[in-house]
């Protein structure tokens, strides 16, 4: 495992060279605004984060701002990732799971990137989410981040909180999932009387640009008739579902086939755990993978609003991935030690 992360270390160094340039349209926006800005300022995230790599002295060199946060990625990803000792099916999804999560972080911090901010602050989730106190100085460290590199992590940070109430106290796996019903009829509420715009407004605008775009090939298309807060709260949780099981990936292209395979077979396990913790005792719901889960479904859920193709998805989801990777690496110790105890009590 070591020997794969330092393969995807090397990756990380070169991805630059070896990317589409279509890919780095981010790397091109943040090395332009070097040297021209000179404070933080609320809402300008390109600048923001060019200025946080100026301020680390990485504006100079993307081979060693690749080189450090890769590093630190994939030191959170092994501190994340616990092999049981059972060697089964669910085991090996872990390590496939682990596996995705090295190469894409290899690929999209391996150059100028806002997601370098965001493993940051994922990184400080799992320091200090298992306490009272920790959550809320993470969520008050979360909200300084939406309000200077991403504005839509206010929205996930709602939902993180409403969720986990939700998966804490629901005793019915058709709560959690009312629960994603009314928290998607909100938004479209929401963005309708305070907005003024439909619910995915910020996604048909990016896409409107690029209609004919042929390397467009993974963008994200209403799939009913859009306009209305009806309308949009069925296309918001028919896209939430394909967030998880993204059906246009699958096509002749092997690349998208085996991301649709994955993130899928990553949906399906979600479903399974948030299934498990529900049915689980009340002292089982306070715990870090709870945590984890509520902030991962909240995250995909603003995403199903926000992304306009499954490529920006993925790279965004990338910093999300140890998360997940913690949370599924526990429901197989908690499995291990179960059947440990059953194996004692039948011995």
């Amino acid at each position: 495992m070591i020997a794969w992360v330092l393969l995807c270390l090397c990756l990380a160094l070169f991805a630059q060279d070896m990317l589409p340039a279509k890919y780095l349209f981010d790397t091109a926006n943040i090395k332009s605004r070097f040297g021209y800005v000179h404070g933080f300022s609320i809402g300008k995230s390109y600048d923001n984060t060019a200025l946080f790599y100026e301020l680390l002295l990485l504006s100079e060199s993307q081979h060693a701002a690749a080189f450090i946060f890769s590093a630190i990625f994939f030191i959170i990803l092994l501190k994340c990732m616990v092999v049981g000792k059972r060697i089964d099916l669910a085991a090996l999804h872990a390590v496939l799971i682990f596996s995705f999560s090295c190469i894409v972080g290899a690929v999209y911090l391996g150059q100028y990137s806002k997601e370098s901010t965001s493993i940051l602050l994922i990184s400080s989730f799992l320091a200090m989410a298992s306490t009272a106190r920790g959550r809320f100085f993470w969520l008050a460290i979360a909200s300084i981040y939406a309000a200077y590199f991403r504005p839509y992590w206010f929205i996930v940070i709602a939902l993180y909180i409403f969720y986990r109430f939700i998966l804490t106290r629901a005793t019915r796996s058709f709560v959690f999932v009312l629960s994603i019903l009314f928290a998607i009829l909100s938004l479209a509420i929401s963005f309708k009387v305070i907005l003024g715009i439909d619910l995915a407004y910020y996604r048909y605008m990016v896409n409107d640009t690029r209609t004919y775009d042929l390397a467009a090939e993974t963008m994200i298309k209403p799939i009913l008739p859009v306009g209305g807060i009806g309308l949009e709260w069925c296309n918001g949780v028919l896209q939430f579902l394909m967030m998880f099981f993204p059906v246009p990936l699958i096509s002749g292209n092997p690349v998208y086939l085996m991301f649709f395979v994955i993130i899928a077979s990553l949906g399906v396990r979600v479903m399974f755990m948030l299934k498990n913790i529900i049915n689980s005792s009340r002292e089982n719901k306070f715990t870090m993978p709870v945590e984890c889960l509520a902030l991962f479904v909240s995250f995909v859920t603003v995403q199903s609003i926000f992304e306009p193709d499954y490529g920006s998805y993925i790279r965004h989801l990338m910093p999300l991935l140890p998360v997940a990777i913690f949370a599924i690496c526990r429901e197989e110790l908690v499995l291990d030690c179960k059947m440990k105890n059953k194996n004692q009590l039948y011995s």
